[in-house]
């Protein structure tokens, strides 16, 4: 029944779009050179880092990237593909590649970052950046490095302080003074 065909594909599509909707980052690639077993590898390395694998319906995925303002995904969204996904689209990249490395079958075809598509040298670029938790330990440390300066000059004024008053209190004492009283 065309009419049926018809109702699944809109449904489908809306999945597709609701799925994706928002800030959207990841890693597309085509797994048809892995063997069963390097597939089922690489999905269970990704699982455990929290990192999703979709496998598109490329006519679909084209329309849904469409409707959500992404263009220029015709060329990467032919033959078969999955797009890779987590919360730290560095961490991604630097999987992938990785694996890609031991596993030349495995074919990166582009990204996507915040809903812009990334060519493969853009991709390897981010490979190389410092992954999330690298950025907010960093950005911690220089939150910190003021705060532990302020602290250090703090204290070393209260130091100084305390040393000119028992500096004075000594010079007091021989000149024959009375000790003060604070």
């Amino acid at each position: 029944d065309p009419n049926m065909s018809k109702a699944i594909r809109t449904r489908m599509m809306k999945e597709v779009t609701a799925r994706y909707k928002g800030p959207l980052a990841g890693v597309f690639v085509d797994f048809r050179g892995l063997d069963g077993k390097q597939a089922d590898a690489l999905r269970k390395e990704l699982r455990a880092a929290k990192i999703e694998v979709d496998v598109l319906k490329n006519s679909l995925a084209v329309r849904a990237f469409k409707d959500l303002g992404v263009a220029g995904l015709d060329q990467t969204l032919v033959g078969m593909t999955a797009l890779v996904h987590g919360p730290d689209p560095a961490d991604v990249a630097k999987k992938l590649l990785a694996w890609k490395d031991k596993n030349k079958k495995l074919e990166i075809k582009s990204g996507i970052l915040e809903n812009k598509v990334l060519s493969l040298a853009e991709v390897k670029q981010l490979s190389t950046m410092p992954n999330r938790l690298t950025l907010l330990s960093q950005i911690a440390g220089l939150i910190a490095a003021p705060m532990s300066d302020m602290a250090g000059c703090l204290n070393a004024l209260l130091q100084n302080t305390a040393g000119l008053l028992l500096a004075l209190e000594e010079k007091k004492s021989k000149e024959g003074g009375a000790p003060t009283q604070a």
